[in-house]
């Protein structure tokens, strides 16, 4: 586990598809996600620690993301439940620690 990286994310440049998976439009994280799975085969978070909200947390895996012209779609009912309830208490924008994985082959 490396250090936790934090990735800022506008609340409205991120949204939902029919399917309730969430959408980034912003570039620039879009990016910030991808380079973390760059180097990782999977980044987790933990959001929300505290009052009013309940700790919530998700392990995103590399296939979870998907770029879709401009837009990043990630995959991931556990992240798509921490933005809902970000953009539930009308915040503007959150910041997400999130800690790189690297899956450890056996011998």
């Amino acid at each position: 586990m490396t250090s936790a990286r934090g990735i800022r994310f506008d609340l409205s440049q991120v949204r939902f598809d029919d399917y309730g998976r969430t959408l980034v439009l912003d570039r620039t994280t879009a990016e910030a996600m991808h380079a973390l799975l760059g180097e990782a085969d999977a980044i987790a978070c933990q959001s929300g620690c505290g009052l009013p909200l309940a700790c919530d947390s998700a392990l995103i895996q590399r296939h979870e993301l998907t770029q879709i012209g401009p837009e990043l779609l990630i995959n991931n009912a556990d992240f798509a439940a921490i933005i809902r309830k970000r953009k539930a208490v009308d915040a503007k924008d959150v910041v997400i620690a999130f800690d790189a994985y690297r899956r450890i082959e056996p011998a």
